[in-house]
């Protein structure tokens, strides 16, 4: 039992591709070779330089190496390897000289025999070792996640007019050019709106508009009528997918509507949800994030039915046409500190990996908790919160934190959140880990 639980760890910290292959062309000599490759795409960005060493006692070491920002193919073939077995080593370094990644194995050149060898390369200071299962780049654990509240908290605060007299829900997406932001633009009597800020850097945010981009329905009895908040947003294909949740009365199921746009700022909504609230834990459903993965859509969302809150997954080719998954809920609350909930599920891409950040509360004590998956539906938790409403700078957000979007720039994971203090309306704040 104790084995599985190592593997099923193992795969839930892994990305890239790096794979290495014993062929021998030429049988009479006794010598193969060794052809090496890297997927430069999915490699680290901190990583420039791949060294491999292959030794055996009794013989010459054998040396190669492969620069990923000069070398087109990333691949590496080294000729007249004597038959027999080999050990191998290989390291990842930075621009630095400094190894990041490291792996080991032991492979047998054997002639008219292919062989292919796949190998863990883990981060030097993950502490795991190298695994010899069916991986490759091997990723920092959820346990190293620490984050730590942005200084100038908070980023965005509210206008006090028209539709921004409350923000929340923010969903941050940086489409290569700017960082977007759609919010949560509340007005009197509970109306809610989609709110729209930009950015350079993330941190620094203007408003170039001074009205919400998607407003709910013109019909105050149509099914977004009420209300409408943002909670996911993917761009493919140069199109904007916008999901929102919908709601004609707080009481009333809540259902998740869709709007699509070329640009990010003008939006067609679609008429009909993508989703429906229904019953059960699913009587009111809220999107949470939304990814692609070897070519599906996966869509998170909550089920609440108050006090309950579960996370549940639906799929789709076009994200446009959703099924729910037969597997929901996919991740409830286990842990002594998640309450009755695990809600706003945020889920970003690491290598061939999946991290997932998600709100509960217990008590007065509010909580961001991270899983990690390979598959996108079996998820494992961390077993610690890597923050809490009495970590935010200052006190900004002691009474209150929810509504988590994470994303990932460069080597930097941040978690979008809303906060409140008890005293003043809701304001959007950043918590930010850097990956050495």
């Amino acid at each position: 039992m104790k084995s599985c639980i190592l593997i099923l760890l193992a795969f839930a910290f892994i990305f890239s591709s790096c794979s290495v292959q014993n062929e021998n062309p030429v049988t009479s000599s006794g010598e193969g070779k060794v052809f090496f490759k890297v997927s430069k795409e999915n490699a680290p960005a901190s990583v420039t330089m791949v060294k491999l060493v292959l030794t055996r006692s009794g013989f010459t070491t054998i040396n190669g190496q492969l620069d990923l920002l000069t070398d087109t193919t990333a691949e590496l073939t080294l000729e007249g390897i004597p038959e027999g077995s080999w050990h191998l080593k290989v390291d990842a370094l930075n621009s630095n000289n400094i190894l990041l990644y490291t792996g080991e194995a032991n492979i047998a050149i054997v002639a008219d025999q292919l062989t292919q060898i796949n190998l863990t390369l883990n981060p030097v200071s993950s502490g795991l070792g190298s695994i010899k299962i069916n991986v490759n780049w091997g990723t920092v654990p959820v346990s190293s996640f620490i984050f730590k509240d942005y200084a100038s908290n908070p980023i965005l605060t509210p206008l006090d007019t028209g539709w921004d007299v409350n923000i929340s829900h923010p969903v941050v997406i940086h489409d290569g050019s700017k960082y977007r932001m759609y919010y949560s633009s509340l007005t009197y009597g509970a109306r809610g709106a989609v709110g729209y800020a930009e950015s350079q850097d993330g941190l620094t945010w203007s408003r170039p508009y001074n009205h919400p981009l998607v407003y709910p329905g013109p019909d105050p009895n149509s099914w977004d009528g009420q209300c409408i908040t943002p909670g996911a947003i993917i761009k493919d294909n140069n199109i904007y997918y916008l999901f929102y949740t919908g709601f004609r009365t707080q009481n009333a199921t809540w259902s998740i509507g869709l709007a699509t746009s070329v640009d990010g700022t003008s939006w067609t909504k679609h008429p009909q949800p993508a989703l429906q609230g229904g019953s059960g834990y699913e009587y009111q459903v809220i999107p949470t994030s939304v990814i692609k993965k070897n070519g599906q859509f996966l869509l998170y969302y909550t089920g609440r039915n108050y006090p309950q809150y579960k996370t549940a997954v639906a799929t789709s080719s076009d994200c446009i046409n959703w099924t729910k998954s037969n597997l929901n809920p996919i991740v409830t609350a286990t842990l002594p500190w998640e309450g009755t909930k695990v809600t706003c599920a945020s889920v970003i891409a690491d290598g061939d990996s999946l991290i997932m950040v998600y709100t509960t509360t217990q008590g007065d004590k509010h909580y961001f908790g991270m899983a990690s998956s390979i598959d996108g539906f079996s998820w494992n938790k961390r077993q610690t919160p890597v923050f809490n409403n009495l970590s935010t700078t200052r006190d900004w957000a002691k009474s209150s934190i929810d509504y988590t979007t994470l994303i990932k720039t460069g080597n930097q994971f941040r978690i979008y959140y809303a906060g409140y203090n008890g005293n003043q309306w809701a304001r959007i704040g950043v918590t930010i880990w850097n990956r050495e």
